[in-house]
């Protein structure tokens, strides 16, 4: 009888663990599939969530937002960027932006390049210092900033579109980049950066330094208005305190304060620029962002006069 009875539940006992290992494998699937690292930027449009605005100062605010979800990183290659979409927005004047002819007049929705202030090592979410240009607070800027004040607009929980990864300069690390399907291998990056423009040599500044094997010598040239306008000054005199060796920064202001400044004043000079940037060589490599007129006049300008090559200078 006990053989009999053995005999017939043995099966049911091999199928029941069978299913039970199945179930378990499933599951072990599932939870593999919910936690592992998935990147986010895919060169397609998509959602992404604020979740937190931080007030840096009277006009600057760290964005934070969100992926989809705790597993998600950026996905982002140093030294490229994405895009912001929003809905346009017309000018006091019909036609016009901040006193001049507006060449988004007429479209539904504008579009902006930003760098973050964080990488990979976030997963959840990624962090934008932006500086927010209101209108109606200086005569020569009376409409402000489209994006940024579009963003300030945002409450938690709202969602904007963003799309990438864009751009054609990369660093691959160890003085190695790329411009397009172009090689560039350096060992000295002088950098010159103006206002928000400070956001993608932050972006290199930070992975360079993180790697201990990476012998790249930087330099920086930060300009802005006042010292008030100074973004990620934190950020960067961390790195130069743990760093002394590998990253040097100056900074030259347009109005500085009136005691105690220690750095340049005015415009980006050749005199500035040979006393803080590495001399031109074929080891050196120049990155450069910034509005317009300063790359044009203080940054392109001084090198060339210098004698730094062309092909030896990069604008984000």
């Amino acid at each position: 009888m006990s053989d009999s009875t053995n005999g017939s539940t043995l099966p049911l006992v091999a199928a029941a663990g069978a299913g039970i290992a199945c179930a378990v494998g499933i599951a072990a699937y599932i939870y593999h599939q919910k936690t592992k690292t998935k990147k986010f930027l895919n060169k397609e449009r998509q959602k992404v969530t604020l979740i937190d605005k931080i007030i840096v100062s009277h006009d600057t605010r760290k964005f934070r937002l969100g992926l989809p979800g705790k597993n998600y990183i950026l996905g982002l290659p140093i030294g490229k960027h994405f895009k912001l979409f929003a809905p346009n927005m017309k000018g006091k004047v019909e036609g016009e932006w901040n006193k001049r002819p507006d060449p988004e007049a007429g479209k539904a929705e504008i579009e902006r390049k930003y760098t973050p202030v964080t990488g990979d090592e976030t997963p959840g979410h990624v962090d934008l210092m932006i500086k927010v240009y209101r209108g109606g607070e200086k005569d020569s800027f009376p409409d402000g900033g489209k994006m940024s004040q579009y963003l300030e607009s945002l409450e938690i929980g709202d969602t904007i579109d963003m799309m990438g990864p864009i751009g054609m300069i990369e660093y691959k690390g160890n003085g190695l980049f790329t411009y397009g399907k172009k090689q560039i291998p350096k060992k000295k990056i002088g950098m010159m950066a103006g206002g928000t423009g400070i956001t993608p040599m932050l972006q290199v500044i930070q992975a360079v330094l993180a790697d201990p094997n990476d012998p790249t010598q930087l330099s920086l040239i930060f300009a802005n208005q006042t010292e008030e306008d100074i973004l990620v000054r934190d950020m960067l005199e961390a790195e130069l305190q743990k760093h002394p060796d590998r990253f040097k920064l100056w900074y030259t202001l347009d109005r500085p304060p009136s005691a105690g400044w220690k750095y340049s004043s005015g415009f980006i000079t050749k005199e500035m620029i040979q006393e803080h940037l590495p001399p031109p060589a074929p080891d050196t490599l120049i990155l450069m962002c910034g509005p317009p007129p300063m790359i044009k006049y203080a940054c392109k300008a001084n090198l060339e006069a210098l004698g730094y090559p062309k092909e030896d200078m990069l604008e984000f």
